[in-house]
């Protein structure tokens, strides 16, 4: 009888028997005639491993696997959860790891770390108050409402005072930081509706809220005398006072000149 397979013992299998067709449908029967030459096809199935878990009092996900085997690749894991901390890992043999590296043939114990949850403060520069915020446990913060500050437009959050650096909400914090607001003037429009007439060239098209107290210039129409600026609600208005806000349309009124 002629046997072509290797029968080392394959670390990760066990044997589960001889076969007489390639496939491994047929088993031997040892008790059968057997030809005086034939083929014989070894069977090997993977070992199922367990995988232990030290999850140091938190809570494992419920999508990280039990068993593994020689066959089974790399095995991707997902964070453990503890509440008050944030998920910092999973060590292997006293290694940081993310995955299951492919090809184990034993039992493996993973280890859950942790450590306290970062905290961000707020420095508005002038803004309203923001109270500190402690990240999740994926090291986030949810997006809330930015601060207000008379006069200005809020840029963004910056992990600097300089404005060199950018948050956002989609980062992961890993440390307790200081977070900065920054801010640029607002800049409003005014548009005029001369009502078939022409405004004085020197009326602004734009203010801040900084900008000073601006006397309107009357717009002139062939025919007609200038009755004044009123804006979409009816309000005259002679001028654009320090310390407003908001884009502006401002609409002329004429009446016809007496002949």
């Amino acid at each position: 009888m002629e046997n072509e397979t290797n029968q080392e013992l394959r670390k990760g299998y066990y044997f589960v028997g001889w076969y007489i067709d390639e496939e491994c449908t047929k088993r031997l029967n040892p008790g059968g005639i057997l030809p005086t030459t034939m083929t014989l096809y070894d069977k090997w199935v993977p070992i199922w491993y367990k995988i232990h878990y030290e999850l140091n009092g938190g809570m494992n996900s419920r999508l990280n696997p039990n068993f593994l085997n020689v066959e089974s690749g790399v095995l991707r894991l997902h964070p453990a959860r503890k509440p008050g901390m944030a998920f910092d890992g999973w060590t292997l043999n006293g290694k940081k790891i993310e995955i299951i590296p492919e090809g184990q043939t034993s039992e493996i114990t993973l280890v859950a770390h942790f450590k306290e949850l970062s905290t961000v403060s707020f420095e508005s520069n002038g803004g309203g108050l923001i109270e500190p915020k402690q990240v999740d446990g994926q090291g986030k913060i949810k997006p809330f409402r930015h601060p207000l500050k008379l006069g200005y437009d809020f840029v963004g959050w910056y992990y600097d005072p300089q404005f060199e650096h950018p948050f956002s909400f989609d980062h992961k914090i890993s440390s307790s930081c200081t977070l900065y607001a920054r801010w640029e003037v607002s800049i409003y429009h005014i548009r005029y509706d001369a009502s078939g007439g022409v405004s004085s060239r020197r009326n602004p098209h734009i203010y801040t809220y900084f900008s000073p107290t601006v006397k309107l210039l009357p717009a002139y129409k062939k025919g007609y005398v200038f009755d004044g600026w009123y804006d979409h609600r009816g309000n005259p208005l002679t001028q654009i006072v320090t310390h407003s806000m908001g884009d502006k349309v401002l609409i002329a009124r004429f009446h016809k000149e007496d002949k």
